[in-house]
């Protein structure tokens, strides 16, 4: 069965059937994709900040394999374990970057596919909506050039202030 990782945005829709719609599901195991077309896959996915940091490693990895004068048979296996361990890793690069983006993770839910992942999910998640108030953001969402940095950066205070008081207490 696979599992996947239900990722809600951080200014969600007062609907719940237009909340649902918005929600992402991200399948945890390995992902065939990422590990054979890496770069590509972090494009379609729009993670550009991830795709950046690829290319450098495969830049400095070329560079130094060329720096100490290693043939090219080494370079191909230390490609394909990156590529390998890439393919382990990429669904927790995807749900880095929508929690850096501010998404909220809403649960799990295992199934054989993705469409019965989905069913099961919001069979549990659908009917504890409506008794729910839609209270899960300070005001509306924020608008202009910078909302997303300014709303990651206010996520970040958040956080920290959250932290701050489990650790310390509600004296601080």
């Amino acid at each position: 069965m696979a599992e996947y990782i239900v990722y809600e945005p951080r200014y969600p829709a007062a609907d719940p059937l237009d909340r649902g719609e918005q929600l992402v599901f991200v399948k945890d195991g390995f992902r065939w994709w990422a590990a054979l077309f890496p770069a590509i896959w972090l494009l379609v996915k729009g993670l550009w900040l991830e795709f950046a940091l690829c290319l450098l490693v495969i830049l400095a990895l070329t560079w130094g394999l060329q720096a100490i004068g290693a043939n090219d048979t080494v370079g191909s296996t230390l490609l394909l374990i990156a590529q390998v361990v890439f393919g382990f890793e990429a669904s927790t690069i995807e749900s880095a970057a929508l929690e850096r983006r501010g998404w909220r993770n809403v649960g799990w839910i295992a199934g054989r596919n993705r469409d019965e992942a989905e069913r099961r999910f919001f069979t549990e998640w659908l009917p504890a909506q409506h008794q729910m108030p839609l209270a899960l953001h300070d005001g509306p969402p924020p608008t202009g050039p910078l909302a997303s940095l300014t709303s990651t950066a206010l996520k970040g205070a958040r956080d920290a202030a959250d932290r701050w008081r489990q650790r310390y207490g509600a004296k601080a």
